[in-house]
Parts: structure tokens; C-alpha cells; sequence
């Protein structure tokens, strides 16, 4: 081993023991490979995180305090509702408020869906759309301004019409209607009309949310909020300290007799009904507890954010398009039997009855189903290269819609004929209505197999509108009652009226047509009866009563009704002549039909 001047060994090239150190040449003169010495490399310990039991928690430090400390995280629709309430008139919504549940004690919370329901939709828009539309800047959408139509239409209905059925179904489809429309007006969705996200972000906005505001908003109302919203909650103080109030005299009188002889004297003075005013201070706060929220919610404008996500197909077309062509083949033997039945009539081993009642419920059944399967298919079977449904699938479609297309002529044929030879119901006429939903839906399902792109929801919610509005702003009661007057009156030796369904199955609306089959009728008996008709009916609807203490049941054909019978002297009297007369039944139908009816009338 050699040694160079400083002491240090070198290898003189040869020993491969020992290393080459920078700046050493070698024993050759060439400079020796620079050695770089790696440093070990530690791996840091994994720091221990204890289990996240404050999840929902944001931590939040406070200056000046040590430790800090946790505050729950809140989420985004509290947030909203919280900016909200901080940006408005308080007490002006409350006022509005009471004045909005005093129209509702007076007409829905009461049954009484007259002229009541007229105003008490009028003062819906007419106070709380100024509150909601405060915050938009941008203009209502045109599907919401569209809906306003039927809208009107609805809540004029009210005081035109009384028909029970009718009515309920026009209350449903005004408050689905307003739901849709507030939400979209509000921009409370990112939706289109008719869609299933505009759908879900309605019944969340009216369901959910105003429940989840509640304790929030009536904290500002009542003041107890301690930021800047709790300025503005002075005057809702005031109001429910007066309903407390209220509430104390009211109890008070009930507990002293002195204090409620001077409570009493005056009352009189006044007019005033305690217990009438205790009950509408309780359904006005109970409306308030809901419509408050409501608004809030409303004006804060918030809707949850969905993730659209393009779904598979899993469907074969081949496949599916063997199985709708095997179906094909007893729809079209069922299709060939109905023919027979619509081009040659009746088959004399059924009657009219047996022929109407047998199979109508099934023939329902199979639209609905096969209008399912079809949208099913439409959605679900894999497409080609072009993005469509292959020819083959898209016919044996049509052809299954072809059959459901004789299958609804068979349907209203069965009613016609039923009605014909029975007379007109409330069964047989709402079964007309449903078979004209039928047959729009077929038509949908069936421009959605030729128009793939066409939007189906849209198209159904529209034409649901409209036949529902039809449906609930058309006279039902009087219209069965004028139809069966004047198929008696027209064929009085061919044609029977069953004057036991006029009498106890109609409403206010049927009067007219009584009155004139009371002028009218060739038989006094049928006249005498027409005549027992109309007081019953008037009895059964509070007509003899009178509207004085429900104005809000007030309707165009109430008082019309009230008319006729001042005209012909028809009071509570004529109700207990009838009682103590023999009652005659007038059920002019055939016998064997009468058995029946009580199963036909499921139409």
C-alpha cells in the first residue's frame, strides 16, 4: 500500500479495498471518480389521529380564549335562510302572516271551499310573491308564467262551482300548481318544467324545508336572535303578546262571573263570537307556523345541486324487440275479438250491463301497463351507432301502441253504450275523463318512439294540466243531472230516470235540471218528486241555513240555487213533507239492472 504526502493511503489504482477520494489522483495521473456518500434516509413515524368524533364540528379558535373551542358546522339551506332573514321586513311578514291565516280559518280549515278559497288564493300571490320575487333580479321564466293560465282559471272555479269532486280535485292540482310555480319564480330549482328535478326541488322547498327553518324564523320573529336580525323582530313580539293576551281574557271569562258579565256585555256590543275567535287565533298561528317558513325558505332561493349522470342501457334490442313481438300476437287476437264487438255489436248472449261492466277494469289495466313498458323500453334498450332505437324495435312498439289505440275505442264505446241505455253518473262520466287520459297518454308514448329526443314529461304534465283543470272548472253535477232530465223528457215512454240517484247522490249544481223536470215532466208523481228532490238536496248543502256566517262557501250556483227556491216556495218544510210521505221510490230502470248497478257504478 502506498502512502501520499498527507498521510492518507491510496490504492495506486490496484487495490479495490480502498476507495478513490476526490482530488487524489491515481496511481495512472487520472482523476479518480468523485465518491458521494448517501445519507441514510429515516422514515418520519405516522403521526396518531384520534377518531374523528366531531365530524359535523368545525373547530373555531377564539381569540383571547385558550383552547378554542367547536361550533357545529351548519348547512347550506340554514345559511340561507339565515342571510335571508337578516335582509327582511319582519314584521311586515308577520302581519301579512295573520292576515293570510285568517283567510284560511275562514275557508279551508272550515271545509268550505267557495269564494273563500277564491280569495285566500288571490292573497297568496298577491301578499307573498312580492317577498319572494324581492331577491330576483332576473325575470319569471316563462313555464312559470304560463302557469299562471290555469291558475286563475282554478281559483275562479271556486266560486262558480260547489260540485264536491270536482272541487277537491281543482284544490289538489291549484296547490301541486302553486308548488311548481313558486318554486320556479323563487329559483329555487335549476329545472325545467315538468322535469323530475324541478318535481324533487319543489316538494323539498315545500315539504321539507320550512320545518327545518321553523325554530330559525320565529327566533327572529320573536327577537331572540342576538345579530342584526333581532332589530327587526320587535313587532312580532308585540303581535303574539296580544294573542296571549286575547287568549287570557278569553280564559278569564270563563273563570269569573263577574268578569265575564262585563266580557259579555261587551261582546254583545260588538257582536263578537269568543269561541269562534279562539278557534281562528288557533288556526291562524298554526298556519303561520307552516306559511312563515315557507316564505323564508322561498326567498333565500336556495335548491340543492344534483349530479347528472348519463345511465346505461342495459337492454338488448334484439332481445327485447323478440318478446314485444311475440306479445304482438295476443294483442292482436284480443285486438281481432274487439273488432267483432265494435263493427257488429252486442252479442246477444250479453246484455248491455254484462257487455259495459265485463272486462272494462282489464282493458285499464293493459293501457296502463303497456304505456309503461313502452316508455321502459324507450329509455332502457341500447341504441345503435346513430344514438336511436333500431327500425325493428320502433315497430313492434308501434304496433303494441296500434293495439292500445283499438283497446281505448273499445273502452269508450262500453261507456257509451252503458250511458245510453242507463243514464249518465258521476262512475260513468269520471270513466270518460280517464279514457281521454288514456288516449293522450298513448299518443305521447307513441310520438316518443318517432321522436326520441322529445321530452315525455314535459308533454304529460302539460296535458295532465289541462284535463285536470277542465275537469275540476266543469259543472260535473249539473251536467249528469241535465243529461238524464233530458233523455227522460225527449223518449218519456222509451227512456227511465232514477230519481233516488238525483236525489241523494248530486249536488247543488243538479237543481236547475230538477226544476226543470218539476215544470216539465208528463207524470205529476215525477214532478212531485223533482220537487222532494231539490229540498233534499238543499237540505244536505245547508241552503235553507244560508252563507251569512260562511261567506267563504259562497258560489255562483249556490246562490242560483237559493233562487229557485224562493221561486217555488221550497223550504224546510217540503224536507219534512217528504219524510212523512210514503217516499215513493222512483227507480225507473229495469229490474235486473237495478242488481247491477251497485257493480256497474265501479266505472
Amino acid at each position: 500500500m502506498n502512502n501520499n504526502v498527507n498521510g492518507y493511503p491510496t490504492n495506486g489504482g490496484n487495490d479495490p479495498r480502498i476507495p478513490s477520494y476526490p482530488n487524489q489522483p491515481n496511481a495512472q495521473g487520472a482523476q479518480p471518480p468523485v465518491y458521494t456518500q448517501q445519507q441514510p434516509v429515516y422514515q418520519q413515524p405516522p403521526v396518531y389521529q384520534p377518531p374523528n368524533y366531531y365530524a359535523q364540528y368545525a373547530p373555531v379558535v377564539q381569540q383571547g380564549v385558550s383552547g378554542g373551542g367547536y361550533v357545529m358546522q351548519k348547512p347550506d339551506y340554514a345559511v340561507a335562510a339565515e342571510n335571508t332573514l337578516g335582509s327582511m321586513n319582519i314584521g311586515l311578514l308577520t302581519v301579512f302572516s295573520i292576515l293570510f291565516g285568517w283567510f284560511c280559518a275562514r275557508s279551508v280549515w272550515i271545509g268550505q271551499t267557495g269564494i273563500g278559497m277564491t280569495v285566500m288564493g288571490a292573497a297568496f300571490y298577491l301578499i307573498y310573491l312580492p317577498f319572494i320575487m324581492f331577491r330576483q333580479k332576473k325575470k319569471v321564466s316563462l313555464g312559470a308564467a304560463l302557469l299562471f293560465l290555469p291558475q286563475i282559471v282554478l281559483l275562479g272555479s271556486f266560486a262558480v262551482w260547489s260540485n264536491p269532486l270536482p272541487k277537491a280535485i281543482g284544490l289538489l292540482l291549484s296547490l301541486a300548481i302553486a308548488m311548481v310555480q313558486t318554486t320556479l319564480i323563487a329559483g329555487c330549482t335549476a329545472g325545467k318544467p315538468f322535469s323530475y328535478e324541478l318535481l324533487a326541488d319543489a316538494c323539498s322547498t315545500f315539504i321539507a324545508y320550512p320545518f327545518m327553518n321553523l325554530v330559525t324564523t320565529f327566533k327572529t320573529v320573536l327577537g331572540l336572535n342576538k345579530d342584526k336580525s333581532a332589530k327587526k323582530g320587535g313587532t312580532g313580539s308585540k303581535i303574539g303578546l296580544g294573542l296571549v293576551l286575547l287568549l287570557l281574557i278569553i280564559l278569564f271569562a270563563h273563570a269569573d262571573s263577574m268578569f265575564a258579565m262585563w266580557i259579555d256585555r261587551i261582546v254583545k256590543v260588538l257582536n263578537i263570537n269568543l269561541w269562534r275567535v279562539l278557534l281562528d287565533v288557533i288556526l291562524i298561528m298554526i298556519t303561520m307556523l307552516y306559511v312563515m317558513p315557507l316564505v323564508v325558505t322561498l326567498r333565500s332561493g336556495y335548491h340543492k345541486e344534483y349530479e347528472h349522470k348519463d345511465y346505461n342501457r342495459p337492454i338488448d334490442a334484439i332481445i327485447i324487440t323478440t318478446v314485444l313481438f311475440a306479445a304482438s300476437v295476443v294483442y292482436l287476437v284480443f285486438v281481432a275479438v274487439q273488432f267483432r264487438y265494435l263493427f257488429i255489436g252486442v252479442p246477444k248472449e250479453l246484455t248491455y250491463a254484462e257487455y259495459c261492466r265485463r272486462g272494462f277494469g282489464e282493458l285499464v289495466f293493459v293501457i296502463v301497463l303497456t304505456t309503461a313498458v313502452i316508455i321502459t323500453v324507450c329509455l332502457l334498450t341500447k341504441q345503435n351507432e346513430s344514438g336511436r332505437l333500431p327500425a325493428y324495435t320502433k315497430a313492434a312498439l308501434l304496433l303494441i301502441s296500434a293495439c292500445d289505440c283499438v283497446m281505448i275505442v273499445s273502452a269508450a264505446r262500453r261507456v257509451v253504450i252503458y250511458v245510453d241505455g242507463y243514464g249518465m253518473t258521476v262512475a260513468r262520466f269520471n270513466a270518460a275523463v280517464l279514457i281521454l287520459l288514456m288516449a293522450a297518454c298513448v299518443v305521447i308514448t307513441a310520438l316518443k318512439i318517432l321522436f326520441e329526443k322529445l321530452k315525455v314529461s314535459a308533454m304529460a304534465g302539460a296535458v295532465l294540466v289541462v284535463v285536470l283543470t277542465g275537469y275540476a272548472c266543469f259543472n260535473m253535477d249539473g251536467f249528469i243531472a241535465q243529461y238524464n232530465v233530458n233523455r227522460y223528457l225527449n223518449h218519456p215512454t222509451e227512456k227511465k230516470i232514477d230519481m233516488n240517484y238525483l236525489t241523494y247522490d248530486l249536488s247543488t249544481g243538479a237543481i236547475p235540471a230538477l226544476e226543470q223536470l218539476m215544470e216539465e215532466a208528463p207524470d205529476s208523481k215525477v214532478r212531485l218528486h223533482a220537487k222532494y228532490a231539490i229540498a233534499m238536496i238543499a237540505d244536505n248543502n245547508d241552503l235553507f241555513v244560508g252563507d251569512e256566517y260562511h261567506i267563504g262557501r259562497w258560489s255562483w250556483d249556490r246562490q242560483r240555487a237559493v233562487d229557485i227556491l224562493e221561486a217555488h216556495n221550497i223550504t224546510e218544510k217540503t224536507v219534512d213533507e217528504y219524510y212523512r210521505s210514503d217516499r215513493y221510490y222512483y227507480d225507473y230502470d229495469d229490474e235486473d239492472d237495478y242488481e247491477e248497478e251497485d257493480t256497474v257504478s265501479q266505472l
